[in-house]
């Protein structure tokens, strides 16, 4: 079942609608949870000085990738992830 995005939404709740009301149905859900975690690796793996921009700090972006990837692997019982205690003292 698939609803028409608005672009008032916020990205919360457009996450929410993609994960909930896709036309293919929960396989939806593996599909975001993969390019989550393929991306979030990619991202952790660079140096936080090559993520730099004029809008936003390396350092904070790099910090979201390796939470995200560590949360990840967590919750997917992986071996890959940072202690807890290492992944909040990377944030910046």
């Amino acid at each position: 079942m698939s609803r028409p995005s608005t672009n008032t939404s916020t990205n919360v709740e457009f996450v929410t609608e993609l994960m909930e009301f896709s036309a293919h149905g929960a396989l939806i859900q593996a599909f975001v949870m993969q390019a989550l975690e393929q991306y979030a690796k990619r991202v952790a793996a660079m140096t936080p000085e090559a993520l730099d921009t004029p809008m936003v700090s390396g350092h904070a972006w790099h910090g979201c990738a390796v939470e995200v990837r560590d949360k990840l692997a967590r919750r997917l019982g992986r071996s890959d992830a940072s202690p807890p205690a290492a992944a909040s003292s990377q944030r910046s």
